[in-house]
């Protein structure tokens, strides 16, 4: 049978066990509960988590990337993303008519070729951008051309960016050992810096808990 000392020492672990559960309980309302606070954040992305929000953000349309849509037609799919001194790189297949839309049909030609495309990545509210985008290499001789058509179809350009809305990213999340939850409800990106490996996003986030 336990001793009285026995009871008491169980009593103090108890009391202990508690007001450490407080100290976590305040600590986190400390980070997460203040409605309205910012707090400074750090988002490193790898290649392989980068390749995932590039196909899922971009190349959306069932695997594909449309630069022109309709009868007459330019995309890109199969991507395969990289960094390549501060620029994301995108290796990716090119398939397209393009020429006149006449009636329900494209009069041109069908071309499709390996191509390279590139841009860099700014920060611009929860968004990443790939900015400056532009075709650096087109692997077939004879599709070459489609770069120019591609050019003229689009109003003399490719799209100058894309946007990778971040915020969704950030899902909403239980406090351990409560039932708070705490959601980010805006994010402001400060500096996008683009390493050899990873993508490094500084940020600040706003979470409300409830």
């Amino acid at each position: 049978m336990p001793s009285e000392s026995d009871w008491l020492d169980g009593g103090e672990a108890v009391r202990k066990r508690r007001l450490r559960q407080r100290v976590s309980f305040v600590t986190c309302l400390s980070l997460f509960g203040f409605v309205g606070r910012t707090i400074a954040s750090e988002l490193v992305i790898g290649r392989d988590a980068l390749q995932t929000v590039v196909v899922t953000s971009v190349f959306k349309d069932q695997g594909r990337w449309n630069l022109v849509k309709g009868k007459c037609y330019a995309y890109l799919e199969r991507p395969h993303v990289a960094l390549i001194a501060g620029r994301v790189i995108i290796d990716a297949h090119l398939s397209s008519r393009l020429g006149l839309t006449v009636g329900d049909s494209c009069v041109g030609t069908e071309l499709a070729s390996d191509v390279r495309v590139s841009g860099k990545l700014v920060g611009s509210g929860s968004h990443i951008e790939i900015d400056d985008i532009r075709i650096d290499n087109v692997q077939d001789e004879s599709t070459r051309s489609v770069v120019a058509l591609l050019q003229s179809a689009t109003g003399g350009s490719l799209p100058k960016s894309v946007n990778i809305d971040l915020l969704p990213l950030l899902k909403p999340t239980n406090v351990p050992g409560t039932d708070i939850k705490v959601s980010a409800t805006n994010l402001g990106i400060a500096n996008v810096a683009t390493l050899a490996d990873a993508v490094d996003v500084e940020f600040e986030i706003k979470l409300t808990a409830r």
